[in-house]
């Protein structure tokens, strides 16, 4: 029974791990492929302003097939690019602000239509502050959750590692396993209490959302929508939201700068596993069906 209970662990912050950096690279992609209308405007603009700037000793221009050739195909281009800006854009547009800068984090990873069918197929959410405060529900024991800490940090970061090395080029790479850096302007503490208020009401709301909504007759899919203000509430100087795991920011870290967290850092770390235990005694005052 043990080793099936760390089996499964493992399998699904491995599968889930490798899930969310998919995710990752192509929210990148949508992001970076909405910027092709603007640097497009910049490029037209610079190539305007150039046409207008008379050259002495300039040697005439060739008007040839060649040229009317080069023209077609770079208003072709820019007509493509438009459209596939457009589309990108629309896309981004129905979520939150935060994810067209990519200061959203949590909503990658602690993204419920990621958590919730990965809780379907293994019997847990594979969210560590949501561990925690399963733990001090008394869903698991001390025992256990001893055995779950260093999963949850060891096998990401196996993960990670294995993108890097698998992924064909250093770009693809880049986007999946960049990692998580706030900035350090505030005071530690304040960091430090913002992560820890909104990941207790994360570690709450993937457990009792879902009840609600299926008492109510509602899809489950709709609880992404009812934690939107989570995925941006800033937990920095800067308004960047938390990525809801400790462990995520020590894996990509680690994997991808090869270095440890720095000290000024540490609330970022602490402040989602004191979001768990607070989590779990919000929890506690209520039933537990399980």
């Amino acid at each position: 029974m043990k080793h099936f209970f760390v089996t499964r662990e493992v399998t699904g912050v491995f599968v889930w791990s490798l899930i969310a950096c998919a995710f990752r690279i192509c929210l990148s992609f949508l992001v970076g492929l909405a910027s092709l209308r603007s640097s497009d405007e910049e490029t037209n603009i610079w190539r305007q302003q150039r046409s207008n700037v008379v050259v002495p000793f300039a040697a005439p221009e060739i008007d040839g097939e060649s040229c009317v050739a080069e023209n077609q195909d770079g208003l072709l281009w820019n007509e493509v690019a438009t459209v596939i800006a457009v589309l990108a854009s629309w896309a981004l547009a129905i979520l939150p602000s935060k994810v067209n800068r990519l200061a959203a984090p949590g909503f990658i990873f602690g993204s419920t239509w990621i958590l919730y069918p990965l809780r379907d197929r293994f019997g847990f959410i594979p969210n560590l502050p949501c561990r925690i405060c399963e733990t001090k529900m008394g869903r698991l024991s001390l025992r256990e959750l001893a055995i779950i800490l260093p999963i949850h940090f060891l096998v990401p970061a196996f993960a990670f590692w294995l993108i890097q090395l698998l992924l064909p080029t250093a770009i693809f790479a880049s986007y999946a396993i960049d990692p998580v850096i706030y900035s350090e302007k505030n005071p530690w503490v304040v960091d430090l209490v913002r992560e820890t208020f909104v990941n207790a009401l994360f570690t709450v709301g993937l457990l009792v959302v879902p009840e609600l909504l299926r008492i109510n007759g509602i899809r489950r899919g709709y609880a992404l929508l009812m934690l939107y203000p989570l995925y941006s509430f800033g937990v920095d100087a800067e308004g960047k939201a938390s990525v809801f795991g400790p462990n995520l920011i020590y894996s990509l870290r680690c994997v991808s700068k090869h270095e440890e967290v720095p000290i000024a850092q540490w609330s970022h770390l602490l402040g989602p596993i004191l979001g768990g235990v607070a989590g779990g005694e919000i929890m506690a005052l209520f039933p537990d069906d399980k």
